[in-house]
Parts: C-alpha cells; structure tokens; sequence
C-alpha cells in the first residue's frame, strides 16, 4: 500500500465497500473480526501523529492483530542506522507487515523494494497519504450517496500537502471534480493539479462545492516566501461561521489537527454539516481494510 495511483475506480470502490462493513452503526462499537489473529504489525512513524497512527493500532487490534510501536528516538536510527537496514531488522525478527511514516518523498517505494513484507504508507513527504485520501472518499459517500459530479474544493496550503495530492487522486477517480483554493504562497504548480479548477477566495468556492475540504497551514515545510497575516488568511480562505451557516448543505471535511481561529472557527466543529470527527471514525475501518488487504 504505497499509494493509490496505479489503482482503478473498481479498486478503491472495492476497498471502500470492505470498509464500510467496519463502520459503527447507531453509536454501536466498530464491529472486529479476527482475520489477522497471529500476525504482528510494526508502526513506525518518523514524524509525529495522533489520528494516523493511533487508527492503524485500534485497525490492527480490531482484526486480531499485534501491534508494537517502533519510536525512532533512542532506536539504532540515532547511531547512524540506516532506514533500509532497520526495518530490514524488524523483518528478521518476524514482523509480518511495517506501517511507516516518514518525511522523505519516494521512501515507501524504496523501502517495499528492499523487503519481503508489505509496506504501508501512512503518510510520505508532500507527495502522498493515502489511507486519508480513502477514508475522505469514504466519509463523503456514506453522506453524499456517490461522488459522481459532485464538486469538492481543497482550501488552504495545498503546495505541502500530501493530503491533497492523494485525495486528488482518489476523487478524481471516483467521479468527482476537484477545485483548489489558495494563497500564491500555498498554491501548487505541480502537474497532479492540472486540471483542478482554481478558486481565489472561499467564498467563491464555497457557491460552486458541495463540499469544502479544509487544511492547515504546515508551517513546518514552508522553507521560504512571505507568509500571510492571519487576518489576510481568515478574510479569503477561513471557514467562519458566518459562512458556514449561509451554506448549510455544504459538507465541510478536514484531515487534522484542526488549527481552530485560523482555517477554521470552534463553533462549525458542532454543525451537522461538519464531518470531521466522523472521519475519524472512518479511518479506523479504511485502514482496517486496507489492512486486510495488505496481509490477506
């Protein structure tokens, strides 16, 4: 489970179909299985996470298996190791599949080529995030019925986000039609956006979406340019709650963590239209699909 690219609408459909079976019904606890019984599942996670990784350990336990967390302050990482040959190591030990996060784009790939058990990608560089890109796509089906036409409008720093990138894909595939609004600063020039169509404030995008995408501002990937006065930002690209409620049938999703008064104001956490906490939900039962689907 590198990334979703070389994969088909039937594909993620089928995936999406599996997890949905995982889903909670009416505050009833997500449903386990026991598919995985016996097998052990590293994560390790060279960048900070809390929804990510804590997602694909309850995922794991739900479907019988064994999770151990690989935490790369005070590991032989520190002493010059290099990745290749750690997690060569955690194989040799008999680990049956490694959930890896890391800040260099490409590592996944190099990484599963250099290994006999799956690597999953909980989240590369800017390039790619998967599991998210497929538990938004599972969030907005289970409220929006199909994606077919459906336009939804990624709003905030797209440039460094892997999010975006993916969900992109994931989409795009699925039947939808993605806009993107940003700061020149936040805006990307990369050939994965290509036909996005291209909105300069939020108020724009939000009369042509049925649903708003929001990010944060990934302060620590911005390298260089003139960053926007939060004022600046909150007046073209927040979600207020002025604007939320003047657009009620507009769903509103975010990856996480949420930097509240920026891109986004308390009060629309608690609106219907808000399905932010219900993406979390969602992620529990993607990724235990795609683990079933990386181990079975």
């Amino acid at each position: 489970m590198l990334d979703t690219e070389s994969w088909s609408r039937h594909d993620i459909e089928g995936l999406l179909d599996k997890a949905k079976a995982y889903l909670p019904v009416q505050g009833v606890r997500l449903p386990t299985a026991d598919t995985l019984m016996q097998r052990r599942i590293v994560l390790a996670f060279f960048e900070a996470s809390t929804r990510t990784r804590m997602s694909f350990e309850l995922a794991a336990q739900r479907l019988g298996a064994s999770t151990f967390l690989f935490q790369p302050t005070g590991s032989s990482v520190e002493k010059g190791e290099t990745l290749a040959a750690t997690l060569r190591t955690l194989q040799a030990m008999g680990f049956d599949a490694i959930v890896l996060r890391h800040a260099v784009d490409g590592v996944h790939r190099t990484m599963a080529a250099a290994l006999d058990i799956p690597i999953i990608n909980a989240g590369e560089g800017v390039s790619a995030h998967p599991t998210q890109a497929l538990l938004d796509a599972s969030t907005l089906r289970e409220r929006l019925g199909t994606l077919d036409g459906k336009n939804i409008c990624i709003v905030g720093d797209v440039r460094h986000s892997r999010v975006a990138r993916s969900n992109v894909d994931v989409l795009t595939k699925l039947g939808a039609n993605i806009g993107l609004c940003a700061p020149d600063i936040f805006a990307p020039d990369d050939d994965v956006f290509a036909s996005c169509r291209r909105f300069t404030s939020i108020d724009d995008a939000i009369k042509w979406a049925d649903c708003i995408s929001l990010l944060r501002i990934q302060r620590e990937r911005i390298t260089g340019g003139v960053m926007p006065s939060i004022d600046a930002y909150r007046m073209h690209y927040a979600m207020t709650l002025t604007r939320a409620l003047a657009a009620p049938d507009v769903v509103i999703i975010h990856p996480g963590p949420v930097n509240l008064g920026i891109e986004i104001d308390t009060e629309v956490l608690d609106l219907p239209q808000t399905l932010i906490d219900r993406q979390v939900t969602h992620g529990v039962a993607v990724r235990m699909a795609v683990l079933e689907r990386a181990l079975l």
